[in-house]
């Protein structure tokens, strides 16, 4: 359960007063949260958290139970008009018993997943106005910490053998909580978390990746002040954080060479080939995930097998906990009204102007030098492909030239075979008897033959030899008849029809289609190309594509076709394009989705900036004055 505000839109006025210094008292109150390892405590602090972050006249906590909530306490001039109180939980949106006219917010405190408490805050709409945009975010975030502080202190509890090493956690997870909170900046919020695991957790390789517009990047690595996107290592590593992400739940991988459960037998399957050049025995991957959803993944690689224990492993959770609430923290804070914007812009300002003239200089040669950068180097621009699917590159039926039963099949879905191979066999004892008979019969009129020329008849001898001659005629023709009742393979390729086995005993007229062979060395690919983005494709261009079965591996064709008609793809138009992919390993198969990238013309980075805004801008300037 999220935030709302049952009433209407926000009003700007409370914007600012709210969200100006309320972000850094998030920080504060979020490390004052983790600092707990009592559930209940956490629960009580978070309500008296709400006061200092938004301005509301009462703030109440509610513990659901069934289809109701019970409110458990209350702070605000009202508190007596909720507290013990219990209601529907759909009706905590709206105002209970004396609370008259209000603005109502509320959030869900769900630990580990499952809702636990309500946090829910109240003013007079007459008074004070709406709850703002800003104020909700707040008051969701706040909800967010502490729920990862309840599942803290739950696994602190679970975890400790002894109030000692209770309290040395404990301590350990404060320490780290201080050290994430001590910054709003997301790229330093990343490095700080990353490096701090190394007192909870002994690894070789530790590295965090956040997703951004559905793409799990690499943000931060252990030791390391920053991060090559174009770092091999670093981009399977990046997969293989993805595919663990995915699972929802944590993931350990205790030994690469022994995998214990179908998760991992399945993550070794795909990246085994990948965790042995790194030299990878065993790994542990904490998805970063709060109510609205996974933001990121914790990971942690290390050459020996099982390189955590459980102590361990849990302290690794209560810092995924921590790194998420920060990361939400870190993002929030950048959705500050734009005066703190430029307030910052000003203090830049003024730090500029304080440096000594050479700097300066130095500082303005960097920055036209990456202008310059930006609008003169050109590489080339990518355009998705949409719904890309593989298809053979050229089809041949295997088709009778006489009607017939089928009584053998020599050939298996799946199975390669080469240009003139026995693919079936037809029933022809009726043909091969009739051949044999024109065999006796041929030979019985040159016997015949003979005979009138002993006798000197030379009118029945030429009606003999006539007769032969017709008979062998009839016998080549059944002769060929018995070789065509051999289906044979028109073409090369591998059999695409499905349990060809299955039709001894059909009855096939001339003509029908027995068995559909299909090129597979190359394969056909079928992609659509947004409207926007046709003309910017040319037959010629690479394509580049991976599949969901070898996500580590990157394959290249070319663009054949672009097909003049296009299909509906919502809103926008959707070109189908045609490309050629080479498949000399086999590893490509009919009917496989792909994930496609065409590399068109070179542009620089300011026009991949500029280029959707700038074609809006002349649309609409032409509609308006057209």
């Amino acid at each position: 359960m999220g935030a709302a505000d049952t009433t209407a839109a926000a009003t700007p006025a409370l914007g600012v007063s709210v969200v100006a210094s309320p972000i850094d008292s998030l920080q504060t109150l979020t490390l004052d949260l983790f600092a707990s390892d009592d559930p209940g405590e956490v629960a009580g602090k978070a309500l008296v958290a709400v006061t200092r972050l938004i301005a509301a006249e009462t703030v109440s906590l509610w513990i659901p139970d069934g289809d109701e909530c019970e409110c458990r306490g209350a702070i605000g001039e009202q508190r007596e008009t909720v507290s013990g109180k219990r209601v529907a939980a759909s009706a905590l949106g709206q105002p209970i018993d004396d609370e008259g006219e209000s603005a109502i917010a509320f959030a869900g405190i769900a630990p580990n997943g499952h809702l636990s408490a309500i946090l829910r805050a109240t003013r007079p709409i007459d008074r004070d106005g709406r709850f703002t945009d800003a104020e909700l975010d707040l008051l969701r975030s706040l909800a967010d910490a502490a729920a990862a502080a309840i599942a803290n202190a739950a696994r602190l509890e679970s975890t400790a053998q002894s109030s000692a090493q209770k309290t040395e956690d404990l301590a350990l997870v404060t320490a780290m909580s201080r050290e994430i909170t001590s910054t709003l900046d997301l790229d330093r919020v990343l490095r700080t978390v990353v490096n701090l695991a190394g007192r909870a957790v002994k690894f070789d390789r530790g590295a965090v990746a956040l997703y951004e517009k559905g793409t799990c990047d690499i943000r931060a690595v252990a030791g390391v002040d920053g991060v090559d996107p174009k770092d091999s290592k670093l981009q399977d590593l990046a997969v293989r954080a993805a595919w663990a992400a995915g699972i929802g739940e944590s993931f350990y991988l205790s030994d690469r060479d022994d995998p214990a459960s179908d998760a991992e037998r399945t993550f070794v399957q795909i990246f085994g080939e990948d965790l042995e050049r790194d030299g990878v025995s065993s790994g542990l991957y904490l998805p970063l995930r709060d109510e609205e959803g996974i933001v990121g993944i914790l990971l942690f690689e290390a050459t020996r097998v099982e390189f955590v224990g459980s102590r361990e492993r849990d302290l690794a959770e209560i810092l995924a906990n921590q790194a998420t609430v920060a990361v939400r923290n870190a993002r929030l804070y950048h959705q500050v009204p734009l005066v703190e914007t430029i307030g910052a812009l000003n203090a830049r300002k003024d730090a500029f102007l304080a440096l000594p003239r050479r700097r300066r200089i130095v500082y303005l040669s960097v920055i036209a030098a990456v202008i310059a950068a930006s609008t003169l180097i050109r590489w080339p621009l990518r355009v998705v492909g949409a719904n890309p699917v593989f298809r053979p590159l050229s089809r041949a039926a295997v088709r009778p030239t006489l009607a017939g039963v089928v009584d053998r099949v020599f050939v298996r879905e799946g199975m390669a075979v080469e240009r003139g191979a026995p693919i079936a066999h037809l029933r022809d004892e009726e043909l091969r008897a009739r051949r044999d008979a024109a065999t006796s019969e041929a030979a019985a009129a040159e016997r015949s033959a003979a005979l009138a020329a002993s006798r000197g008849d030379a009118a029945d001898e030429r009606l003999q030899r006539l007769r032969a001659d017709v008979l062998r005629r009839e016998y080549n023709l059944l002769d060929e008849q018995l070789r065509s009742m051999t289906l044979r393979a028109p073409a090369s390729g591998v059999v695409l029809t499905s349990r060809p086995e299955e039709r001894i005993g059909a009855r096939l007229d001339a003509g029908d289609s027995l068995v559909i062979l299909g090129r597979t060395d190359s394969l056909e690919l079928e992609f659509g190309v947004m409207e926007r983005d046709v003309t910017r494709i040319r037959a010629g261009d690479e394509v580049r594509l991976r599949i969901t079965a070898l996500p580590q591996r990157t394959f290249s064709g070319r663009v054949r076709m672009i097909e003049e008609l296009s299909s509906d793809g919502g809103s926008e138009r959707v070109f189908p394009v045609l490309a050629v992919v080479a498949n000399d390993e086999g590893l490509l198969r009919p009917g496989m989705a792909a994930y496609a990238r065409v590399l068109t013309e070179p542009a620089s980075a300011v026009w991949r900036i500029a280029r959707d805004p700038l074609r809006s801008l002349r649309l609409l300037w032409w509609r308006i004055w057209s």
